[in-house]
């Protein structure tokens, strides 16, 4: 995340019965909020992808679910001063988010739980409205997480960490936090896609995690590379 991180889960538990969630030293992990972090969240997905999304597609994740987004954050400002919460906005200017995993949930046939499709740019994600914030009470009867018989599947779709901080565990805290969430909510499986040529990530999600290879998708990119299709099964 010897200072330890801590999750805004909201339970304040680390644990959840089948692994302990790492700590990562000098890093706390956030819940995105509202749109004040809609640039954050951009600018570190922004710097390696294979191919742009739009705002559209952005919005489509995170007003939808909201609460499958972490943000990771230094406890440190910039001056390696251990930030002051007391100043107003002074901590949120300085304590930039260094990492994030942003995610969604489908129904296991592969029509989105809300709507749109897997591949966010091109299946609904301009239906997202303009709308910041949280999302109202109102909306979380749709909520996947309180529907019955419905089996849900998790999906990762994006998950970026700047490179000054990478091979520190950073990713794969981000990602077992939201593995984790996706659980709760009552998903069966996770899946992913990721560019075939991207070893970093085969090795994180394969090696480290336990995904599997599901299909390989040929000239799936825009720059015509070619993705693996990755799922994790979890226990019922």
């Amino acid at each position: 995340m010897a200072t330890t991180s801590s999750e805004q889960d909201g339970d304040g538990d680390d644990t959840d019965g089948e692994f302990r969630l790492p700590a990562i030293e000098g890093i706390e992990f956030v819940n995105y909020v509202d749109e004040e972090q809609l640039d954050d969240v951009m600018r570190l997905v922004g710097q390696d992808l294979s191919e742009p999304y739009s705002v559209f597609t952005y919005r489509y994740f995170l007003h939808r679910w909201p609460q499958l987004c972490i943000l990771a954050v230094p406890t440190t400002d910039d001056d390696g001063e251990v930030g002051d919460e007391t100043e107003e906005g002074k901590e949120d200017r300085r304590r930039r988010p260094i990492g994030c995993v942003v995610c969604k949930i489908d129904v296991e046939d592969g029509e989105p739980s809300e709507e749109g499709g897997a591949k966010a740019e091109t299946n609904g994600a301009e239906e997202a409205d303009d709308r910041g914030g949280k999302r109202s009470q109102t909306d979380d009867k749709d909520s996947p997480n309180l529907c019955d018989d419905r089996t849900l599947t998790g999906y990762i779709g994006m998950l970026a960490v700047e490179t000054t901080h990478r091979r520190s565990g950073i990713g794969t805290a981000l990602v077992q936090r939201a593995i984790r969430r996706m659980q709760e909510m009552g998903c069966r499986s996770i899946r992913l896609e990721t560019e075939v040529s991207n070893r970093a990530a085969m090795n994180l999600y394969e090696d480290r995690l336990g995904f599997v290879r599901e299909e390989l998708l040929k000239k799936y990119y825009l720059n015509w590379g070619d993705a693996y299709r990755l799922r994790l099964w979890l226990n019922a």
